[in-house]
């Protein structure tokens, strides 16, 4: 006959959800329940008699644990332990757990201990490699809960009984142990957008992030046009501070201007085209960035793989573990570059042709408020290759679009860079023809990209679309009245009212993930009007028995109120 078995399961309720950037301050809640599942005594043989089991648990370790792998052709197979912490859920005295079977009913009976950790806010968020057209997935930043329970058969003789030859030996240990699967837990971590109000006075007021300015100019070139004309050539560049990783498009505005030239020196200054590049630079490590582990409280190398190697690993390093394959050095790095924006993106776009005259040598330009300005939709793509490839790539990564985030392995960051085609006439007065000096003004600017969480049609905004880029002409600066129009496909999220988001609890303290509201762990007493008539709450339940009304009591010994004492002892 099989003996009675105890088994483990956690259960997370939901996802932990950080905001903002990572900070070693801050802590977020994990609430859940750790199952405890007692299995009747089961016989091939014949039906086994009715029994009582009862079993005393001593110890119940929750432990939090969270790894980082990477896999990549240059740099092999890198890992790292992010972070791992241990909680005890039993305080104080034992809980007793058991039941009493009959011959017919030997449903194996549950019981949930509540916990509820303090997931630090400094974590990177879960993420994973996909593969094909991403049906496979293997982690890179993953997150897993595990339990060990320590109990004691309570039956008289139990150590010495004719079950425990079903183990292979005569003597049961005193104490024995069982641990759970591990589960996954996902983090996640997004960027609320600001008031709405607050955007009216950005230069995109309906993209849901603040538009940051950034000014460049020319210094030292070695071009033929000269350095005295092109250190006078002023470039403005407004971007969004964050761009949503879901969004299909983002704006740009370009402003121009030559600051201090005459009149002549002006009308042989032209910019004929411009373009922009947008690109996602990946930087893979075998080992865990010295720059990350000297900013954040990851685990000493002591308790690092291979010392201390990995409980569970992804699927697609046998090669590596079997020695088939072998990793570069830890300081071993590779970069890696894919363009962000579709195929079907200009490659130029035409500013000042050879019919305009010439642009610069308009009169309003002695204005110091006179402007070239430009402005475009930058579109972004998801998929960072020829979507029709994708079929070959079924068991190769495919590179897509992701944040921008500094990891412990895997760094990732974004750039635009605008590229202007200046041209300056360098003939004299008597001459016939042009003796046209022509350089490239490269601007790199930084992007971030964030996520945020689900966007809600409740507050959405107006969409306005503008055509596709074309020639923008010379131009005073614009009216407040007048806001730039892009496409706008999504409508900002108005943020939580603050101070209170600080102090309101997650939702999963609240619901259950079916929606279900939860009892209150701690509630309020009656509302009296004399205080010493007021009741005390009574104590938060941790234990809870599921037990079908149907089902026989433990045993005619253990009462009510002998149930009520042990779980209020935890």
């Amino acid at each position: 006959m099989t003996p009675c078995k105890v088994e483990l399961d956690v259960l997370p309720l939901d996802s932990v959800d950080m905001y903002g950037e990572p900070d070693k301050n801050s802590a977020y809640s994990l609430a859940g329940h750790v199952e405890v599942k007692l299995t009747p005594p089961t016989s091939l043989l014949y039906d086994p008699p009715a029994t009582e089991e009862r079993f005393l648990l001593e110890s119940l370790v929750l432990t939090f644990e969270g790894q980082s792998e990477l896999l990549s052709p240059n740099t092999g197979y890198a890992a790292c332990r992010i972070i791992e912490f241990s909680q005890e859920l039993i305080q104080g005295e034992p809980v007793e757990i058991g039941h009493f079977w009959d011959e017919n009913l030997r449903d194996p009976q549950r019981w949930l201990i509540a916990f509820n950790l303090v997931v630090p806010g400094w974590l990177p968020p879960t993420c994973c490699t996909s593969f094909g057209n991403g049906a496979r997935e293997e982690p890179e930043v993953s997150y897993r809960l595990s339990a060990k329970a320590t109990y004691r058969d309570m039956r008289p003789g139990s150590s010495k009984s004719l079950r425990s030859l079903c183990y292979g030996y005569s003597n049961l240990p005193s104490t024995q142990t069982t641990a759970s699967p591990a589960s996954v837990v996902k983090v996640n971590r997004y960027t609320l957008p600001p008031a709405s109000e607050t955007l009216m006075t950005s230069e995109f007021p309906r993209f849901p992030f603040h538009s940051v300015e950034y000014a460049g100019s020319v210094r030292g070139t070695t071009s033929d046009i000269p350095t005295d004309i092109l250190s006078k050539f002023r470039v403005l560049a407004y971007l969004p501070e964050r761009i949503p990783t879901d969004s299909e498009s983002f704006p740009l505005f370009l402003r121009l201007r030559p600051e201090g030239l005459s009149a002549d020196e002006r009308k042989r200054l032209r910019l004929p085209d411009f373009s922009i590049s947008a690109t996602q630079t990946e930087i893979s490590r075998a080992g865990m960035s010295s720059k990350y582990a000297a900013k954040w409280p990851v685990l000493p190398p002591s308790e690092q793989p291979p010392k201390k190697p990995l409980q569970t690993r992804r699927s697609d390093v046998r090669d590596y573990e079997a020695g088939l394959l072998l990793s570069a050095p830890s300081s071993t790095t590779a970069r890696h570059s894919f363009s962000i924006l579709p195929r079907s993106f200009p490659d130029t776009f035409a500013l000042h042709s050879a019919d305009d005259g010439h642009a610069f040598a308009d009169a309003a330009f002695d204005d110091a408020n006179t402007w070239v300005q430009m402005r475009l939709d930058v579109p972004v793509r998801n998929v960072l290759m020829d979507e029709k490839r994708i079929e070959q790539f079924e068991d190769l990564p495919v590179p897509t679009l992701r944040p921008t985030e500094n990891g412990p392995i895997l760094t990732v960051f974004h750039t635009l860079d605008v590229a202007l085609t200046c041209t300056y006439d360098l003939s004299e007065a008597a001459d016939n023809e042009e003796k046209l000096a022509t350089d490239e003004l490269r601007l790199t600017l930084p992007l971030n990209f964030v996520r945020v969480p689900r966007r809600s049609t409740l507050y959405s905004a107006p969409v306005e679309v503008m055509p596709s880029p074309t020639t923008i002409e010379a131009s005073c600066p614009p009216t407040p009245t007048s806001p730039p129009a892009f496409n706008a496909s999504y409508s900002a999220l108005p943020p939580p009212s603050m101070p209170y988001a600080q102090a309101l609890p997650a939702y999963s303290q609240l619901y259950h993930s079916n929606g279900m509201l939860r009892e209150d762990p701690t509630p309020l007493p009656r509302y009296t009007r004399n205080a010493e008539d007021a009741e005390d709450a009574p104590p938060p339940p941790v234990v809870y028995k599921q037990t079908p009304p149907t089902k026989l009591p433990l045993s005619t010994l253990h009462s009510t109120s002998e149930a009520n004492a042990s779980e209020s002892s935890v």
